[in-house]
């Protein structure tokens, strides 16, 4: 007897490859460093003008180094919050080619921008064992990857409606040298941090002064 059954073809979920943590460290470095000259630069440009808005009324010394943490963290809230929630991509992914994608494929949300960014936080002062935990997922997410449903991957990737997928990893499990390499980060940044606050603040605080003083 003749089967006439007819086989319909299977769709097959497509494969969305999940960027490993060695692209994602040079970005976060690049990022790390357009934000800390940002802050310098923002501080500065407040500092002075606290200087001219007070220059002959108030002696009270400018607090520069509390002026470094509140920008800084503003600067950096406003910075990643609002790439996430509208191309994706911070300065450094779009150099690097990476975006980041909620599980639909989207742009996150800016109330999942804002999670991934307190993931973010919650990653990186824990010695950045948030970060670390990208090496060892079976889909590259880290902590805050996790907390927003997010995923860092190539920013060619194109999704249509409709269509089936799936992430999986861009790269093998990483070898000791990665591992080492983003151990020694996670050590020395906290510390390097608070090293450049300490020197940025004296710094800050000499040049309003030399400025101060020629201007009277």
């Amino acid at each position: 007897m003749e089967n006439n059954a007819i086989v319909q073809p299977s769709e097959e979920a497509r494969k969305i490859m999940v960027i490993g943590f060695g692209r994602r460290l040079a970005a976060t470095i690049i990022d790390g460093i357009i934000l800390f000259v940002a802050t310098f630069l923002l501080t500065l440009v407040v500092g002075l003008i606290g200087i001219f808005a007070n220059l002959y009324t108030s002696r009270v010394p400018i607090p520069v180094n509390a002026l470094i943490a509140i920008f800084g963290l503003i600067l950096s809230f406003l910075y990643y919050v609002v790439a996430w929630s509208k191309s994706g991509q911070t300065i450094a992914k779009s150099v690097l080619g990476i975006k980041v994608v909620g599980a639909d494929g989207q742009p996150l949300s800016v109330g999942k921008a804002f999670l991934r960014y307190v993931g973010y936080i919650i990653s990186a002062v824990l010695l950045s064992l948030g970060f670390l935990w990208i090496a060892f997922d079976k889909k590259r997410q880290g902590w805050h990857d996790k907390i927003a449903s997010s995923y860092a991957i190539d920013d060619q990737a194109d999704f249509y409606s409709g269509q089936k997928f799936e992430f999986v990893p861009a790269d093998p499990s990483p070898g000791w040298l990665w591992l080492a390499i983003w151990f020694l980060i996670a050590m020395v940044a906290p510390s390097a941090l608070l090293i450049s606050l300490y020197i940025m603040g004296p710094v800050l605080s000499q040049i309003i002064t030399d400025l101060l003083v020629g201007l009277r």
